[in-house]
């Protein structure tokens, strides 16, 4: 085998092997492979040497032996010639993936499903073996337990942020080698997000070690502009109920997961007191969910407000949030032990477009309950139109939210057949007073009486499958 070898692997199959946590494993080895690959060349080309196809080293002009830039050339052989050692290897992984791929759907359910099937069916050593060979990779992956992904998330933290220091350093040589300090170029701004995201790891690693109950589903600072997490509060692979929070404009991990999860922890307790007054010993694990580049007013540059204004008021966002919140939700029950799990999502503001568009591709046979709360529009009229049995999907516009009455997304969804929720004071079928709520962000925020709102009393009595109690507009 040479590197010819490995430039000619068919990349456009590797997503066809998505499907089944093998296929998982063999396409993230293979996309590892390929990037080294490309890393050890860009590394040849700055010192003028060459890399053959069967893995020697060269350089472009004679030079002596013993110079420094001869033994670069010597330790870069090395390196292609163990990666060479490497592919072959997963070469035979590959061939055999892709002769079982048609044996496996491709849909974000089937995916998630056969990840945890496959995960359940491996012994210990195995799946401890897997952590080790792709630990990014399973502590990301939709269908893994919460038991085992919250531990290698929180296990990954401190390489992110290693990588991540690298990663500033680095674009801060290029920024002082750039004519104008890099002012005429995205270097700075390529800067600025390496900061923003070490930032974002700091607020991860505090706030999932604060409580024993959290669990860190989702840590993942490479693929979006900010990072992406989510936190769990409770078990939701033994739940019996689950919500997922969908935030919206200007949602990022470091300012706002903190108040993400502090609501959570709070809907939680409301979810489970009511259900101890209805006499069930049922559980609850509430989730905050930061899956996505949410529109964002602060940026690296002088136009981000404009770009923010020009982001919320398009679906691009949501429409790329969308798939990843499908994928999610269909983990959740893959990765539930419990049958009849029932998962509610909670979508607000900008959040709850992204919540319906992922409804409208396949996220519904994942969901039970929907409620949308300061919705800027969800493209929906009826419980159909998202896939959505009739008479669980719930809105609510608080008085004072011009967000909920822009309707840029099809019109305002409380002025549909959904089922409106009180967002205004009242007191609740177990007789406790609940402040209302007013404006675009006190939804899920108590009162000045220490209780939750009108509006997050709704959420909880919907997140804990008992709509009966639920006080209607």
């Amino acid at each position: 085998m040479d590197l010819t070898d490995i430039d000619v692997w068919d990349v456009d199959a590797l997503d066809q092997l998505s499907a089944g946590l093998e296929g998982v494993l063999v396409a993230h080895r293979v996309r590892d492979i390929r990037r080294r690959l490309t890393t050890l060349r860009k590394e040849a080309v700055a010192d003028d040497l060459h890399i053959r196809q069967d893995g020697t080293v060269s350089a472009v002009a004679p030079i002596a032996d013993g110079h420094p830039l001869h033994v670069h050339a010597q330790l870069l052989e090395v390196a292609v010639r163990e990666l060479i050692g490497e592919a072959l290897l997963v070469s035979a992984d590959l061939h055999h993936a892709l002769s079982l791929r048609s044996q496996v759907g491709t849909d974000l359910r089937d995916k998630a499903v056969r990840v945890g099937e496959e995960w359940r069916a491996f012994s210990p050593d195995r799946q401890r073996q897997m952590l080790r060979h792709a630990p990014d990779l399973i502590a990301n992956l939709d269908g893994i337990p919460a038991a085992v992904r919250s531990p290698a998330n929180l296990d990954r933290i401190q390489s992110e942020r290693a990588r991540l220091q690298d990663d500033s350093v680095r674009i801060s040589q290029e920024l002082h080698r750039e004519f104008f300090g890099g002012r005429l170029s995205n270097t700075g701004a390529g800067q600025w997000y390496a900061e923003r995201k070490l930032e974002d790891l700091d607020a991860l690693d505090e706030l999932s070690h604060a409580e024993p109950c959290r669990r860190l589903l989702l840590m993942d600072m490479r693929s979006g502009e900010r990072g992406f997490a989510a936190i769990a509060i409770g078990d939701p692979d033994t739940a019996d109920h689950i919500s997922v929070t969908i935030p919206g404009l200007n949602t990022n991990v470091k300012d706002s997961m903190r108040g993400m999860v502090g609501e959570a922890t709070r809907l939680r307790a409301e979810a489970m007191r009511q259900l101890q007054l209805a006499g069930r010993r049922e559980s609850v694990a509430t989730i905050a969910w930061i899956g996505y580049d949410a529109p964002q007013v602060i940026g690296p540059g002088k136009f981000d407000i404009g770009r923010a204004s020009f982001d919320v008021s398009r679906s691009s966002k949501a429409g790329i949030a969308a798939d990843a919140l499908g994928s999610f939700f269909h983990g959740l029950r893959a990765a539930s032990v419990n049958d009849r799990v029932h998962i509610t999502a909670l979508g607000h503001s900008y959040g709850s477009l992204a919540t319906s568009l992922a409804l409208q591709r396949g996220a519904s046979a994942a969901v039970d309950d929907v409620v949308f709360y300061g919705s800027p529009g969800v493209r929906a009229k009826v419980e159909s139109d998202l896939g959505i049995a009739d008479r669980h999907v719930y809105v609510m516009k608080a008085e004072g939210d011009s967000i909920a009455g822009f309707g840029r997304f099809g019109g305002d969804p409380t002025r549909t057949e959904f089922h409106r929720l009180s967002t205004a004071e009242g007191v609740t079928p177990d007789g406790v007073k609940h402040e209302r709520a007013f404006g675009h962000a006190e939804y899920a925020r108590t009162g000045d009486n220490g209780e939750l709102r009108m509006s997050g009393y709704n959420l909880a009595v919907v997140v804990a499958g008992l709509p009966e109690l639920a006080v209607m507009a």
